[in-house]
């Protein structure tokens, strides 16, 4: 009898111990699971992250380049007013010399 339950004892301690060893195992492995995914996580997160500084900046960079477009067409309008002015002044003039010599 004393044998008998000395054999349970042995055989459920080594249950015991089996179950405690997978447990063990199971939750290394979800802890190493769990790590990678992690760390798989943050590598897509920095490179998102890279992605949308350099859309951000390129952004601005546009936004400045097209800002000093148009005031330089503003420049150029400015200048094309002038130079109207200049002809149509011009045009006025051969008009009037024109007439001058043909009297």
């Amino acid at each position: 009898m004393y044998n008998d339950r000395l054999k349970t004892l042995r055989i459920a301690a080594i249950i015991a111990v089996v179950i405690v060893i997978l447990a063990a195992i199971f939750y290394i492995v979800y802890s190493f699971s769990l790590f990678w995914q992690a760390f798989a996580a943050g590598i897509t997160i920095s490179i998102l992250l890279i992605i949308i500084v350099l859309l951000l900046v390129l952004a601005v960079y546009l936004w400045i380049k097209i800002f000093l477009l148009k005031r330089e067409l503003k420049k150029k309008e400015i200048e094309l007013e002038q130079v109207k002015i200049q002809l149509n002044m011009y045009k006025t003039q051969l008009r009037k010399e024109g007439t001058e010599e043909s009297e």
